[in-house]
């Protein structure tokens, strides 16, 4: 619960007040308490100990605690299905702040948890504004060495194990306006075998700290 300490000054040496308050407290907060100053006894025979009201206003400033959680790799999860419905639709969504760095460990199987070998395979991953945009259209294209990419955008990591990694950069996404698009991961194999292995949404949200 908040706590408020406030510092008055009393006749002797300083009071501190202390009050609790509900869970919640929003806003700038004056308070006023009154409080009895208790003055000591000097060093004469006689003493005199006086109690008097006396009024302290202190200003309340909150301090917040803010937890973030730094969110640089994100597991996505395909089925190669040559027939029938992907993966739901919300298993593998995005959701970043424009400009940001974001891993993607991609892991592909078949529909019975084997996974996909993807040795000699083409992959490619792009981001659109509406599904039926032309890829000339997109507004992120990566693919890996063999689909005429490179490792630093679309890489292969276990291939045996239908692991890969897409990196997204924050040139990637800082232009583009904040909203939801459409995405997904191609993989042509080997045998010449095309097939959608996931598709999702991607959510950029606008920054507050820019790097200009």
């Amino acid at each position: 619960m908040p706590t408020l300490l406030t510092r008055g000054l009393g006749y002797d040496e300083p009071t501190i007040i202390k009050r609790i308050f509900g869970d919640r407290m929003v806003a700038q907060v004056t308070v006023e308490d009154t409080i009895l100053a208790v003055v000591k006894p000097d060093d004469s025979p006689v003493a005199v100990v006086e109690s008097v009201p006396f009024n302290v206003v202190g200003v309340v400033y909150l301090e917040d605690v803010l937890r973030g959680t730094v969110v640089a790799i994100q597991d996505i999860r395909g089925v190669l299905k040559e027939e029938g419905p992907l993966m739901s639709f919300e298993d593998n969504q995005i959701r970043m702040f424009k400009g940001d760095n974001r891993t993607l460990k991609v892991t592909l199987s078949y529909p019975d948890g084997a996974p996909v070998n993807l040795t000699g395979s083409e992959l490619r991953f792009t981001v659109k504004e509406k599904t039926s945009d032309t890829q000339a259209q997109a507004k992120i294209k990566k693919a890996n060495t063999a689909a005429g990419g490179d490792d630093t955008q679309f890489k292969i990591t276990v291939a045996a194990g239908g692991a890969c990694e897409i990196y997204l950069v924050p040139v990637d996404t800082e232009t583009q306006n904040p909203g939801t698009y459409y995405w997904d991961v191609e993989v042509v194999l080997a045998d010449g075998k095309r097939v959608t292995a996931v598709r999702d949404r991607i959510t950029l949200k606008d920054d507050v700290t820019t790097s200009a």
